[in-house]
């Protein structure tokens, strides 16, 4: 059975290297690496925030209210974190302080009814499409080299890749409680999501995500999410 109408959470290799570079050194306790700005979350040089989480590859791609492959990174306090792929020990309106704190503006396009109407075939609020300064999504595996991009990670049986946002959606955090830090379609529930999937795209199941075979480590596992602006932060 799919959610209730609430929402996804119920009620209540150049840039890439030398981001690694980056990360690496900050993890083996550089000095002047990183700056903190809210509790584990790290700011990775004038762009980039980064944070820990821990894989639950299962509850991805599990049924978990008929949402499997929706939510990539969720707050562990949240309600969504049953079906994330990664669950973060930061809140989601941590990050969005964090991404702020980096000059970043979120779109804010996405409102309730986003959700709400995704199976009125009249309305259009379902087709919208998340906005805000791009981010790019990477991840900090321990024992690989490099960091990995999402299209790294997941499979996309819909082929429309990734370009993700930082939506912001702080409004909607007290009528949602996910606790969804980033979604794989223009959610309004979601703090990063990806423009090239709508709510409306989820449910008629244009595309499905799925982990590739051997590229994560095991659940319970420890990676670190990083989270890169590009482009203009407005």
């Amino acid at each position: 059975m799919e959610t209730a109408s609430r929402g996804p959470g119920k009620r209540r290799s150049g840039p890439a290297a030398a981001l690694a570079g980056l990360l690496g050194a900050l993890f083996l306790g550089g000095p002047g690496c990183g700056a903190r700005v809210a509790d584990r979350i790290e700011r990775i040089g004038t762009d980039a925030i980064a944070f820990p989480a821990v894989v639950t590859r299962s509850r991805f791609e599990r049924r978990f209210l008929g949402m499997p492959g929706y939510h990539l990174v969720v707050w562990g306090d949240g309600e969504a974190s049953p079906a994330a792929l990664f669950q973060a020990s930061v809140s989601d309106a941590e990050v969005i302080d964090a991404l702020q704190s980096l000059g970043a503006k979120p779109g804010n396009a996405l409102g309730m009814d986003t959700w709400e109407e995704r199976r009125n075939p009249r309305s259009t609020a379902p087709d919208k499409i998340i906005e805000g300064p791009g981010v790019e999504v990477l991840v900090r595996v321990p024992g690989r080299t490099g960091l990995l991009t999402l299209d790294q990670i997941l499979l996309d049986s819909g082929g429309r890749g990734f370009e993700m946002r930082f939506g912001g959606h702080r409004a909607n955090i007290h009528q949602w409680h996910s606790g969804c830090i980033i979604c794989l379609y223009s959610c309004p529930g979601s703090k990063v999501g990806n423009a090239r999937n709508t709510v409306r795209d989820f449910v008629s199941g244009t595309t499905r995500f799925r982990v590739r075979p051997g590229v994560l480590p095991r659940d319970g596992s420890e990676v670190t999410l990083l989270l890169r602006l590009s482009g203009s932060h407005s």
